[in-house]
């Protein structure tokens, strides 16, 4: 675990493996307890990086969040990139951590070669379902973090269900995501939702996308918005084993994937 100084937050992050770099970026209010089980798996030939994004879980903000979330999350990936590597890198970002990346292509180039967009929820893309759905910050602001929960989970087909008997620890990471939900339904969620990509843009960038949808996941938001992105980026979407988050599920098949899929098969 090593901490970086970046303008209002401090990022944590961890190390391992050796090799080529592989950044994996969450999504959400998700830290990078996310990637437990299928980071030791892509260490045996990477060197894997992982961070808990500012505002979650080990990386707190100095201060009150800044005007522009999406560039300071940008940002923060290219300090990072610039403090452990010494050459180009490849990232696998889910979800929000997908619209960060679009972001980043676009403000910074040379640092990566390849990223893949796994379910990336850019607006124009998600349907009625959740464009004509809910506020959910409002809800948040009105009624609270679990409200706001339950509200998200319905909206996106996802199960963000409590154990039904949280051991100690369990519990301790509850408390952690409570915060983490509320950095991100206060503020990263708004950015993310009002992120409109610039396609012209990031048609022209060096960097190679992959956009990846879930083969569990078909007709649910995320993964209609990454089959949208992809066919206006003049690209076909690769399937990924499980759902929105195939890698916590099935770890050993989605690091054979993402090992193709980085490998251009």
């Amino acid at each position: 675990m090593t901490t970086l100084a970046v303008p209002g937050a401090r990022l944590t992050y961890d190390v391992t493996g050796s090799g080529p770099v592989l950044l994996l970026i969450p999504g959400g209010a998700a830290d990078s307890t996310m990637f437990a089980a299928i980071g030791p798996l892509l260490a045996e030939d990477h060197t894997v990086v992982t961070f808990d994004p500012r505002g979650i879980s080990r990386s707190p903000l100095d201060g009150a969040p800044g005007d522009d979330t999406l560039r300071e999350h940008a940002d923060d990936v290219h300090r990072l990139l610039a403090e452990v590597g010494d050459g180009p890198a490849d990232v696998f970002a889910n979800s929000g951590g997908a619209i960060t990346m679009l972001e980043y292509v676009v403000r910074h180039s040379g640092q990566v070669r390849t990223v893949v967009l796994h379910e990336p929820p850019v607006s124009r893309y998600l349907g009625p379902a959740v464009l004509d759905g809910p506020d959910i910050p409002a809800i948040y602001r009105e009624h609270g973090v679990g409200a706001a929960i339950a509200a998200f989970s319905a909206m996106g087909g996802f199960d963000i269900s409590p154990p039904a008997d949280p051991t100690p620890e369990e519990l301790a990471q509850m408390k952690v995501m409570e915060g983490n939900f509320a950095y991100f339904f206060g503020h990263l969620m708004a950015a993310i939702g009002a992120y409109d990509p610039d396609l012209d843009a990031l048609r022209a960038v060096r960097t190679r996308l992959v956009v990846g949808v879930g083969e569990k996941a078909a007709g649910l938001p995320a993964h209609e918005a990454g089959l949208g992105l992809a066919a206006d980026l003049g690209l076909t979407a690769e399937p990924f084993p499980g759902d929105h988050g195939g890698f916590l599920a099935e770890p050993a098949a989605f690091a054979a994937r993402l090992r193709e899929v980085l490998e251009g098969r």
